[in-house]
């Protein structure tokens, strides 16, 4: 006799619908502000610090929720994709950085 598997058991180490929605609607109101702040007319560290923040909280957002990245647990201990996406974002700003004072200081 065959076990018998439940293919609609909830896992809850996953989002809900509604979990996804609010983080839709964070990051919905994220980027207004993002596009808002462009337009306010601010130069130099004014503007970029806060969009490179709005940036990275937008992209752990992103990566932890949709991606799933939050509730990897199965390879090394959880953290190996994470880990991953980490590194990423944190080259991505470095290299941001490093084109702005190319930029900034003629480099």
């Amino acid at each position: 006799m065959a076990a018998e598997i439940d293919i609609h058991a909830h896992d809850d180490s996953h989002p809900t619908e509604k979990q996804y929605w609010v983080v839709f609607v964070v990051l919905a109101v994220l980027t207004a502000v993002e596009v808002a702040w462009s337009y306010m007319g601010l130069e130099g560290v004014a503007l970029v610090a806060p969009l490179i923040i709005m940036m990275v909280v937008k992209f752990l957002l992103v990566a932890g929720v949709f991606m799933h990245l939050y509730f990897d647990t199965k390879i090394l201990h959880g953290r190996l994709f994470w880990w991953t996406f980490v590194a990423a974002i944190i080259l991505a700003v470095a290299v941001y950085f490093t084109v702005f004072a190319t930029f900034e200081f003629g480099i």
